[in-house]
């Protein structure tokens, strides 16, 4: 159970969330709609919440991160199935790799271990966070200004549906 405190859950949780949707939607070609993505962050961020609040083992909630996403993906944006799945695995998949990466660099720099930042204030917990979501941001901006999909260019990942 990881209780997460409000700070960090509107000023870090909501923007990861939005940009888990956004990517979702660039890396797999689609053109941005930015109403079901915040309607769909606006339902993620609380069932999220409510996930880490269960008892179950670590891990677990992360899985009911998944189902929650890629329900979403499917339901509020109007993916396929198959789209809705990988745009969730692929969104979370990028999320876990930045977030492990620059959490290394943050604390080899300032000599922490995450369990320190994590003790730390909701704006220090909150503000360490920011490198890896501006990174994906960075990368997100990069492959939809570059017309980049899976597979090739947004329009020719289109023309293959």
């Amino acid at each position: 159970m990881d209780k997460v405190p409000l700070m960090v859950l509107i000023f870090y949780s909501i923007p990861e969330s939005l940009l888990i949707f956004t990517f979702g939607y660039v890396i797999l070609g689609y053109p941005i709609k930015p109403c079901p993505i915040i309607l769909a962050t606006l339902i993620s961020v609380p069932a999220s919440y409510l996930a880490r609040l269960l008892p179950f083992p670590f891990g677990i909630h992360s899985l009911i991160g998944l189902l929650v996403i890629s329900i979403l993906f499917i339901l509020i944006c109007k993916f396929p199935i198959k789209h809705g799945l990988i745009a969730a695995l692929l969104s979370l998949s990028i999320l876990v790799a930045l977030d492990n990466s620059i959490y290394y660099l943050i604390q080899a720099y300032f000599k922490v271990t995450l369990k320190d930042i994590w003790g730390m204030s909701p704006l220090i917990r909150t503000i360490s966070a920011y490198p890896h979501l501006l990174v994906w941001a960075l990368i997100t901006f990069f492959i939809y200004k570059r017309k980049l999909s899976l597979g090739g260019t947004q329009d020719e990942f289109r023309n293959r549906e």
